[in-house]
């Protein structure tokens, strides 16, 4: 009889085919979603813990570090380790320099790449994070190490080639889509190619110095989180880590977390700074002007906000009374020409370029169609336009470039409207990502996408709804969710101030308005599940298995955390209750 793990692999089979829900530990889900072990299989099989392995939380000493105003430096150490060495000072030959003067937080957290250790990098949008990665890059690459910079999505991977390629020389890509310079020393890639990567044990990742994880609030997605997990918990100890994240509250429990998995000392470096303050403004639909409701300050401007509300109820009773424009269509049309008259406003006063956030692909070119008639490039700009798209098309076959999407976007960018999806062509993307670098673009309506981590900051964000469907029901945007869009307003160096508009077509309460705008930034928590892939993938690494895998995962951290010390030692059913 096979096993798996000590398991019979027939009854494993077995529990996976049943669809029996058996009442253990409470409410539990009838079926799986794809790629997730049935619930059957964890009742009939649980991974067992033994006393050795029910952990208490572990006794973590975090200590401050003195830093400047503006920034806080903790350290977390490891368990036993009850002294923290001061870090040395950068020496007189540092590995990179940089012609500008560096933010408190970049400053302390090169010094603790220095004196190479991991370290956790927490602030806002564009505030300079991948100045701490070029160093951590140039670092590894001074002591002859090989380097990984991971990032969520494909298109950040391609920009950051992009990007990378002009300041180092040896520079590799490794996507879905493409590979470039497999074998160089700095490798850019998605973080599942990392994962695949380290569970086939590739020969690259023995000869880690540094991994740089981009984006890694994005750990908390529900679909695709657990693959940071497993990534982070299959790195060597030896690999010494970097971490990039928009502002989180719990910073710190991440690095502990870290601290306990790979036993070494893991620094947190937080700043709330803001290098270009936001004006936040709302427009009431059926309106003709925009509202300041927050300030450069951050102050909630209520009265401004009860006129926008008072301005959208009359509005709203006027849509009721016009039956030329009601149902779903008219609903959008009525928002076409609302964001039509706003991208007027914003390119009148001169706060271009603007990027309009929908949250669905269909709004995007619905939204960019209204515009036919509109052209925000001279002579010069379209020509540079033919320019770059004629040299990125080249490398398609003359029956790929008459393909009907590209046929239809071709003529809108010389306009200088763009769109950006995750429905469009990768070539397309690509061309629209380095239009809108130039300047070339001055309207782009992108999905949230375009805000996870790509480096196209613009003057002015326009929100065209508050609402989402994500995957599971429409909901308000969070306020996490907020901060990471409108980040994207304000150029560093650039301009005085970001403009953010929200397009306001229903009655909100002003609490639940200021808790939008102002509220706090989303906690970073696991999303960790077992699934199919993982169980087979774990049969090629030695010395671990599912048991260990759940035990080392942030969300076992997290659970520790949260469960009383006395009732600790009941905590066995937790797993059963997650997945």
């Amino acid at each position: 009889m096979s096993h798996l793990f000590g398991i019979e692999l027939d009854a494993l089979a077995t529990a996976f085919q049943t669809s029996e829900s058996p009442k253990v530990f409470g409410t539990m889900p009838s079926t799986a979603p794809p790629n997730r072990l049935a619930t059957p299989f964890l009742t009939k099989f649980p991974l067992p813990l033994t006393r050795k392995s029910r952990l208490k939380l572990p006794k973590l000493r975090a200590v401050t570090i003195p830093t400047e105003e503006g920034c806080l430096h903790e350290v977390v150490l490891p368990v036993g380790s009850d002294h923290f060495a001061p870090l040395r000072p950068i020496s007189q030959t540092p590995s990179k320099t940089y012609p500008f003067k560096l933010d408190p937080f970049q400053r302390q957290a090169i010094l603790c790449i220095e004196n190479n250790q991991s370290v956790l990098v927490s602030a806002h949008t564009s505030a300079g994070k991948t100045v701490v990665a070029e160093y951590a890059i140039a670092r590894s690459l001074a002591n002859r190490q090989r380097v990984i910079y991971t990032t969520p999505i494909k298109a950040l991977s391609n920009q950051k080639f992009r990007e990378f390629s002009m300041e180092f020389k040896d520079v590799g890509l490794m996507t879905g889509d493409i590979t470039i310079n497999p074998e160089s020393t700095l490798l850019i890639m998605t973080t599942e190619i990392l994962r695949s990567m380290l569970y086939r044990g590739s020969e690259v990742t023995r000869e880690l110095g540094w991994v740089i994880f981009d984006e890694i609030h994005y750990m908390r997605e529900r679909e695709r989180g657990v693959v940071w997990e497993e990534s982070i918990i299959l790195l060597p100890d030896s690999v010494r880590q970097v971490f990039l994240s928009a502002t989180i509250p719990n910073a710190r429990q991440f690095a502990e977390w870290i601290a306990f998995l790979h036993k070494r000392p893991c620094h947190v470096i937080y700043t709330d700074y803001r290098p270009t303050p936001l004006q936040h403004y709302v427009f009431p639909c059926g309106g003709d002007g925009i509202f300041l409701v927050v300030d450069q300050k951050r102050k909630f401007l209520e009265a401004n906000f009860n006129s926008a509300l008072d301005v959208v109820r009359g509005a709203a009773g006027n849509a009721r009374s016009d039956t030329s424009m009601r149902g779903r269509k008219g609903g959008s049309l009525r928002a076409a020409t609302y964001c039509y008259k706003l991208v007027k406003l914003v390119m009148d006063q001169k706060l271009e370029p603007l990027i309009v956030f929908s949250f669905s692909k269909k709004d995007c070119e619905f939204y960019a169609s209204q515009l036919s008639q509109v052209d925000f490039n001279g002579g010069k700009d379209k020509a540079a336009v033919d320019l770059i798209v004629g040299n990125a098309l080249e490398s398609l076959s003359p029956e790929d470039q008459r393909l009907p999407q590209i046929l239809s976007t071709l003529p809108i960018l010389r306009r200088g409207i763009g769109i950006h999806h995750g429905g469009l062509l990768p070539i397309l993307k690509e061309i629209v990502e380095i239009l809108f670098a130039e300047g070339y673009l001055k309207v782009l309506f992108a999905t949230e996408t375009f805000a996870m981590g790509l480096n196209m900051p613009a003057r002015t964000v326009l929100f065209t709804a508050t609402r989402k469907f994500d995957g599971k029901d429409f909901r308000h945007i969070s306020s996490g969710e907020y901060i990471q869009m409108s980040g994207r307003a304000g150029r560093r160096g650039k301009d005085d101030r970001g403009t953010v508009i929200l397009m306001l077509d229903e009655t909100v309460t002003p609490d639940a308005a200021k808790q939008l705008l102002l509220g706090m930034p989303d906690p970073l928590n696991s999303a960790f599940t077992l699934s199919y892939n993982m169980v087979l993938s774990l049969l090629l690494v030695e010395d671990i298995n599912p048991q260990i895998m759940l035990e080392k995962s942030f969300f076992q951290f997290q659970n520790y955390a949260s469960i009383p010390a006395l009732e600790q030692s009941e905590s066995v059913g937790i797993f059963s209750q997650h997945f």
